[in-house]
């Protein structure tokens, strides 16, 4: 793993970053249900994974002491480190065994891997370098996105698992923040 991605990927900055998150999710969350719109966990894991490239690009910027940006567009990175010129990418799901990526993604990034659930207050973060190769394309089953799964990363040995765990049977274990 990169020097400067483990001097980023610190416990204790991922779950200052996810217990903002929760907070401005429990906001959200409080708006939806007062006009009783319903929206997928597709839906919600993209929300809280804006809300995630937000916060951790503000919390990254006042930490580092440096400008971390994050993406206002899909062509860019969901976060970039400018002073050490680093692209990093969120990616998010509600499920427990699996991550869905962008098929025509070229370049090999360092990833954070974040499963949330229960009420906003749960989550799992592991931070990753992923190559291409790493993904299981879906095109044959005629769906856009690879797959990363569970069994995959408990697989790799260059992870570091910031919040929550992996358990003795390589599951995933969510941790209330």
């Amino acid at each position: 793993m990169d020097k400067d991605v483990v001097k980023i990927a610190t416990r204790e900055n991922l779950l200052e970053i996810m217990k903002d998150v929760k907070m401005k999710m429990g906001a959200v969350r409080k708006i939806i249900d007062d006009y009783g719109v319903f929206f997928s966990n597709k839906n919600l894991s993209e929300m809280i994974g804006k809300i995630m490239e937000k916060t951790a690009s503000e919390h990254f910027s006042k930490k580092m002491g440096y400008e971390v940006k994050n993406a206002l567009t899909d062509k860019e990175p969901d976060l970039f480190f400018t002073k050490i010129d680093l692209s990093m990418e969120i990616k998010m799901t509600s499920t427990k065994n699996a991550w869905t990526g962008g098929e025509f993604s070229k370049r090999p990034f360092h990833y954070f891997l974040v499963s949330w659930g229960e009420e906003f207050d749960h989550f799992f973060v592991c931070c990753v370098k992923l190559e291409k190769e790493d993904w299981k394309s879906n095109m044959s089953n005629n769906y856009y996105g690879p797959s990363l799964s569970m069994k995959k990363l408990n697989s790799l040995n260059d992870k570091i698992v910031l919040v929550g765990s992996i358990d003795e049977k390589g599951r995933m274990v969510r941790e209330k923040v």
